[in-house]
């Protein structure tokens, strides 16, 4: 045993009080009861008194005898000074209600018997739990098995909070109020719970067993008077989470056993699942490639590969992009290790195929960089117009998933149009992701829009992707000396254009919705024709500026705010 173990079994059984922790690897031999006799105790073994005073002079004795803490049993308060000096000698300080009888505190090394039968439970379930279940169900059945051999209902979740099986000792009836009452409050271990009044609580469960402890983390929530709790499958990135239904009792030695070999056991079939899903999505990145690259070979080579992914695509699809927002500079602060990133996409692409399988029954998804790509196609219960009405509801729903998932990114979605022909679904990739880029130039991070909505933007992009020089001349052209007025005068000839041309060159709309005068309007627009030489009345003038606006977005200028020193 080490002195942090004890410290911890003292405090969940005993109602003891750290103050502080000490060396919390030292190893502890026993304990040794203060009395009259000379060298009362040895090395490694925790001083046990209940005298009225710890002074300085005793803590020094303890500390000499290489002892690493003190057990104090009182019903006082220790002084700062006390607690201050056991510090600075490393002692490790705790103190225990005198109510406690001693023979509690023996009981903890004098349980040979007990560790030996628990080593025994030990050794049965990790063979009843370990063994191969095999199949498909196998997740299926050993939460089943584990929810027999624990007494208690299961239900287990994935890394990306889907629950995905659930285990029940009885009729089944516990295990579905479990998962009704999850799904209620929308509570999982992997994200963010959204419920306000959730409070947390995490602390190790031990079993001591005669070679050592073993140890479960075990979390509580308490939410609307309800109480829950999980374990996580596997230390660092969780392979799972496992829900236990404790129904208000505490956790016994054995069941903290069994839960460990269980998080063992779970964690080896979770990882063949994650294997096998990781190999699927290699096979659909391929195809994905493959498809809005053009190299797929024949049309109906395409529609075999997608149908042995599971969709079919013979009457075409409509693509839908799902991108992360800046995240060349997300990961450049975070120094993520490749591990962490490719942990971080797959995460992603589980969450955006969980949205896409309650809105749609035919579609293949598959990654490509720090993308997600869908084909989206009809079945007998979607049609196209379903696909089209849908697929912005897709996108909000991934959005609002990614914020509580992976809370420190954001996505935009382009979403491109149907087309019927399987032979076009490059274009239909190509159409989404012009509507991806087009979405974050103009209206920044976590943008939605669809290849109709851009309008003649999609002219001027495919311009800036062929020839940006060409686009750059133009916005020097139209709007770029307005932009270096705004920037060195802090004017706002920008926004007023932009408002007054979004109003169909109304100065009284615009004043309006710049709360300013409209002699002030036409003041500004003055200076517009000014600086451009370009009148935003004349039908002609006006529809260069316009396109000039869309430029100037495209190709992220904007002006800035002036110095301190700029004079007007």
């Amino acid at each position: 045993m080490i002195l942090k173990e004890l410290f911890n079994i003292l405090s969940e059984e005993l109602g003891a009080r750290r103050l502080v922790a000490g060396e919390p690897g030292h190893p502890v031999k026993g304990l040794a009861i203060d009395e009259e006799a000379k060298s009362w105790f040895g090395p490694d073994e925790v001083a046990l008194t209940d005298r009225k005073n710890l002074d300085s002079r005793f803590l020094a004795l303890v500390t000499q005898a290489s002892a690493p803490a003190v057990v104090w049993r009182t019903d006082r308060e220790p002084s700062e000074e006390t607690v201050r000096q056991a510090g600075q000698l490393g002692l490790g300080l705790l103190t225990l209600p005198a109510s406690v009888p001693l023979r509690a505190m023996l009981s903890l090394f004098m349980r040979d018997a007990e560790c030996k039968e628990l080593l025994q439970y030990s050794h049965k379930a990790a063979r009843v739990l370990t063994e191969s279940v095999g199949g498909e169900a196998s997740v299926a059945q050993l939460a089943e098995k584990l929810a027999s051999v624990l007494g208690h209902s299961v239900v287990l979740e994935d890394p990306v909070g889907r629950l995905i099986a659930s285990g029940d000792p009885t009729d089944g009836s516990r295990s579905k109020v479990l998962l009704s009452t999850l799904e209620e409050y929308g509570l999982r271990a992997s994200k963010n719970s959204g419920v306000e009044e959730t409070r947390r609580e995490r602390c190790d469960r031990y079993a001591m067993l005669p070679d050592g402890f073993l140890s479960v983390p075990i979390e509580r929530w308490r939410v609307a008077g309800t109480e829950f709790f999980w374990t996580p499958i596997a230390a660092g990135a969780p392979a799972g989470y496992l829900w236990i239904d404790l129904a208000g009792s505490v956790l016994r030695a054995t069941e903290v056993v069994t839960l460990y070999w269980a998080a063992r056991a779970l964690g080896a079939e979770l990882g063949k699942e994650r294997v096998r899903l990781e190999t699927e999505l290699g096979v659909r990145g391929d195809f994905i490639d493959d498809t809005i690259n053009g190299h797929h070979g024949s049309t109906e080579l395409l529609l075999q590969r997608a149908r042995y992914l599971g969709a079919d695509l013979s009457s075409g699809a409509l693509s839908v992009v799902v991108d992360i927002d800046d995240f060349a500079s997300y990961l450049g602060q975070r120094k993520l290790k490749e591990s962490a990133i490719q942990e971080l996409k797959r995460r992603l692409t589980d969450g955006v195929g969980l949205q896409a399988q309650q809105l749609f029954s035919n579609f293949l998804l598959g990654p490509r960089s720090d993308n997600v790509i869908l084909f989206l196609g009809p079945s007998k219960d979607v049609t196209v117009g379903d696909l089209v009405e849908k697929a912005p509801i897709l996108a909000s729903r991934v959005q609002r998933y990614v914020g509580g998932l992976l809370p420190d990114l954001t996505v935009s979605v382009g979403i491109g149009r149907f087309k019927n022909d399987p032979a076009a679904l490059s274009d239909a990739y190509s159409e989404a992701n012009v509507a991806l880029e087009v979405g974050h130039r103009i209206h920044g991070p976590s943008s939605v829009l669809t290849f109709e909505q851009t309008g003649t933007y999609k002219l001027l992009f495919r311009v800036l992707q062929k020839d940006p020089e060409e686009l750059e001349t133009f916005y020097e052209e139209t709007l770029a000396p307005l932009v270096s007025y705004d920037s060195r005068y802090g004017t706002e000839l920008v926004q007023t254009l932009t408002t007054y041309l979004s109003n169909d060159a109304s100065p009284l709309k615009t004043a309006a919705d710049l709360l300013a005068h409209r002699h002030t309007i036409r003041y500004r627009l003055k200076r517009v024709r000014e600086l451009t030489h370009l009148d935003a009345n004349k039908s002609e003038d006006r529809e260069r500026l316009t396109l000039g606006i869309k430029a100037m977005q495209l190709l992220g200028r904007t002006p800035e705010k002036p110095s301190s020193f700029a004079v007007r």
